[in-house]
Order: C-alpha cells, then structure tokens, then sequence
C-alpha cells in the first residue's frame, strides 16, 4: 500500500459516507411459454413488459441524474454497493440536489397515479392473453413503490462505547477498519489515475484520427478534463502527489491551448497531442511502478 498513515487516520475529517437505497417499480415479469426447445426453464425465459410509463422513464432519468450527480461530487465505494464518499466541501451541494430530487419524485408518483388506469388499459390490449389483472395494484400503492432514502455516515464507524466496555474488542476493530479504510483509499488512487489515463486517451483519439474522419473540438471537447481537473483536490483524499503533479502539467497543457485555434490549426492540434502523449506515457509509467495490475471493471 502507499497510501500515508496520517491519511487513513484523519479520513473521517475530509469526507463522509453517503448510503442511497432506491425502490423502483418492476415492469417486467417472468411467463411460462413453451419456447424452451426442450430446454431447461432455468436456462430458457421468457418475460412480459407489465407497463410501458411516463413515469417510470422519468424515474429512470432522475436516478440516472442523481448517479451522474455523486460521479462527479464524490468517490463511489467499490466494496460497498449503494455507497459513497463524499468530501465535506461537496456535502451541501450533494445534498442541495438530492432534496430537489426528492421534490421531483413527488411529481412523479402524482403523475404515476394519475395515468396509472391508462398503464393498465394499455397494457392489457397490447399483452392480450398474457394480461393479468392481478399483476397490477392500486395507483396508490403502485406509487409508494417508488422511493429515494438517503443517509449519511461517518467512516470511522468503531462506537466510543467499545473502549470502555470491550476494550480488545475496540482495538481489534480499529485495527480492522483502519485496514478497510486504507484499501479503499488505494482503490480510490488507482480508479482516479485509470479514470484521467482514459480521458487523455480519448482525447488523443480524437486529436489523431485519419485525415478526412470528423474531428469534434470546442469546449466539449475539454468537458471531461474539465470536469476532473475541477473536482480532483477534494477527490484526491489519498492524498495521491504523484497524480498532483500531473493534474498540475494538465492545468498548464489546458490553459495554454487556444479553443478557436485548436479547430483550424493542425499545428495547435500536433502540439496538444505531444504534450498529451507525454503526460499519458508519464503516467502509464507511474501505474506500472506501483507494481499492481489494476482492473477496477
């Protein structure tokens, strides 16, 4: 590991932990149709789609938002589902646009339950015999199965009442969760240097692509880098220097490079790919070096 001592310990004064449990409403469901081919039913299904909804699409789209949302403002747990760390400077940010999108949730069980009769109505011409009308609740009830529920925790966890009542007990659980910590702190450094890695590499693709094939530049074309350079000091709670220092070359490499001149001037184009190039053969070093084969997939 190469993640500091003093980093493990005061992790709990820079960021915290955000659990988020979504409930959705199913729309697809399992029926017995003789296409097995003599097949197994564990190995051959087949399903019906109970609902076609405005309203689940709009669900679908808020968490969606909400998942884009907490990629950007913080560091998502990779061995935790459902959890995520967030740095204290974004918490109030975080939590800004997750209490509009629990506003926005309402709006959409209202509008669930007012074209609730029309989900059924539909479904039942287009599933014909396949229509169940005991698939199918009340609106109200249809409604409630649509939740958002958020709460934050701290990540040193290990309760104070342990010292003074099981001491060893205490000990061995900080030890555990000084442990845990630590791990996903380098998982962390290592997602953070294979996520900026993929960005010079897309952009490099785009820079290098065949004469005559599209190039596509402009603002969106730095969204991405912007975007990471703008959230990396409070994202980098491993403390990870190495990687500082080449956000700091990128910032410079950003801040140098001419967007309007970047569209028309191949020579613009040549020198951001050399200097993209270096950084990204800088770092493909440095992954090397920590001796590790990284796979976060």
């Amino acid at each position: 590991m190469t993640i500091k001592e003093t980093t493990v310990t005061n992790i709990g004064d820079r960021a915290t932990y955000l659990v988020i449990d979504w409930s959705l409403l199913g729309t697809w469901k399992r029926v017995n149709v003789d296409l097995t081919n003599g097949k197994a039913p564990s190995e051959v299904r087949s399903m019906k789609r109970l609902m076609k909804s405005e309203s689940v699409s709009s669900m679908s789209k808020l968490k969606y938002r909400v998942k884009k949302l907490l990629g950007t403002y913080s560091l998502n747990s990779l061995f935790r589902q459902g959890v995520y760390v967030v740095p204290l400077e974004y918490v109030q940010h975080v939590d800004y646009e997750l209490q509009a999108a629990l506003a926005e949730l309402e709006n959409i069980k209202e509008t669930l339950k007012d074209e609730w009769q029309d989900v059924i109505e539909e479904a039942k011409e287009r599933l014909g015999d396949y229509f169940d009308s005991s698939d199918y609740c009340s609106a109200e009830s249809a409604s409630k199965q649509f939740a958002l529920i958020y709460r934050y925790m701290p990540i040193d966890s290990t309760p104070d009442i342990l010292k003074h009542v099981a001491a060893d007990v205490y000990k061995a659980d900080l030890e555990r969760s000084k442990k845990e910590i630590e791990k996903e702190l380098q998982a962390f450094q290592d997602n953070l240097r294979l996520t900026l890695l993929g960005i010079i590499d897309n952009m490099r693709a785009t820079l290098t692509k065949p004469d005559g094939d599209k190039r596509v530049f402009g603002k969106r074309f730095f969204k991405r880098l912007d975007e990471f350079l703008e959230t990396f000091n409070m994202k980098n709670l491993s403390d990870d220097g190495a990687l500082a220092n080449v956000v700091a070359q990128l910032r410079e490499v950003s801040n140098g490079t001419d967007v309007m001149a970047l569209k028309s001037s191949i020579d613009v184009q040549v020198a951001l790919d050399t200097s993209l190039l270096r950084i990204g053969n800088a770092m493909a070093t440095m992954l090397q070096d920590e001796g590790r084969a990284i796979d976060l997939s």
